[in-house]
C-alpha cells in the first residue's frame, strides 16, 4: 500500500480508494468465476491445483499460459516488498525511551523520506545478496515440492493469519500503549484541537453556546479514552485469536497432507 501511494500520480484518498476497489474487485470476481467453474465441473472431487485437472486442449493450454505469465510477473512484485522487509528487519534497532519522536507524528510520515528523516539507500552489495538469497531459498521450494495446493495451504496458515489478525491486533496494542511516543502525539494533538475549539468558542462570546459545545467536547473526550481504553484489550485477544487459528490450520494441513 505504501508503495502504491508512493508512486501512484494522483494519490488522493478517492484516486487511491478506487485502485483498491479495482484490484481487490477483479481479483475477488476473477476467484469466484474459478471456483463456480471448477465446481460445476468436477463438484466434491475439486483438487488443489484446478488448470491440471481439465484435460489437454486449447483452454487448458491458455489456462496453463496464464499462470505462467502469472508467476513471471507477480514475482518481481513480491520479491520487492520482501527484499524491503528483510533490508528494514536488519537495520532494526531497539530503540531508547529517550530518543522518541517529538511532536506530532504526523510531521514524520511512513511515506518517502520526509519530515527530519534522511533516506537510508540499499547498497548494492546488500541488496545482491538479499536478492540472490530469495531467488536461491524460493528456487530450493519450488524444486523440492511439487504440490501447489501444499505451498497455498501452509502461506494461508501463516502469512495470511499474520497479516489480517496477528499483526494489526500487535501494532495497535503497542502503539496505543501509554509509555508510546506516537500514542503521546495523538493525545496531544487531540487536547491541543480540543483546546483550540473551546478557545474560539469563548472568543466568539456566544454564552451559552459556548459552554455546550464545550461540554459536547468533553463528553466526546470522554467516549474517545473509553474506546481506546476497549480497544487496547480487543487488540491483544485479535492478535490471540490469530495465533490460534494460525496453530489449528498448521495442525490441520499437515495431518492432512500427511494422509494424502
Amino acid at each position: 500500500m505504501f508503495s502504491i501511494l508512493n508512486e501512484i500520480g494522483n494519490n488522493s484518498h478517492f484516486r487511491t480508494t478506487a485502485v483498491v476497489l479495482a484490484s481487490i474487485g477483479s481479483a475477488a470476481g476473477t476467484y469466484i468465476l474459478v471456483a463456480i467453474t471448477g465446481y460445476l465441473s468436477f463438484g466434491n472431487s475439486v483438487g488443489g491445483n484446478i488448470v491440471g485437472m481439465y484435460p489437454p486442449g486449447v483452454p487448458a493450454t491458455i489456462g496453463r499460459a496464464a499462470i505462467v505469465m502469472l508467476v513471471v510477473f507477480s514475482y518481481p512484485l513480491q520479491c520487492h516488498p520482501c527484499r524491503a522487509s528483510v533490508d528494514a528487519v536488519l537495520k532494526w534497532r531497539p530503540r531508547s525511551q529517550t530518543s522518541g519522536t517529538e511532536g506530532s507524528p504526523h510531521r514524520h510520515p511512513l511515506l518517502g523520506p520526509r519530515g527530519n528523516r534522511t533516506p537510508e539507500p540499499m547498497s548494492d552489495l546488500r541488496f545482491s545478496i538479499i536478492t540472490t538469497t530469495i531467488l536461491i531459498l524460493s528456487y530450493i521450494v519450488a524444486m523440492t515440492v511439487s504440490s501447489l495446493e501444499a505451498v497455498l495451504a501452509y502461506v494461508g496458515s501463516t502469512g495470511s493469519t499474520s497479516i489480517s489478525f496477528i499483526l494489526p491486533g500487535l501494532f495497535y496494542y503497542k502503539i496505543s500503549s501509554p509509555d508510546s511516543p506516537t500514542h503521546r502525539g495523538l493525545m496531544k494533538e487531540d487536547d491541543e484541537a480540543d483546546d483550540d475549539l473551546s478557545e474560539n468558542d469563548d472568543d466568539e462570546g456566544e454564552g451559552s453556546l459556548s459552554r455546550s459545545l464545550t461540554e459536547s467536547g468533553l463528553l466526546l473526550r470522554s467516549k474517545k479514552h473509553w474506546r481506546k481504553a476497549l480497544l487496547r484489550p480487543l487488540s491483544l485477544a485479535l492478535a490471540a485469536y490469530g495465533f490460534l487459528v494460525m496453530v489449528v490450520c498448521l495442525i490441520t494441513n499437515t495431518f492432512f497432507i500427511a494422509s494424502h
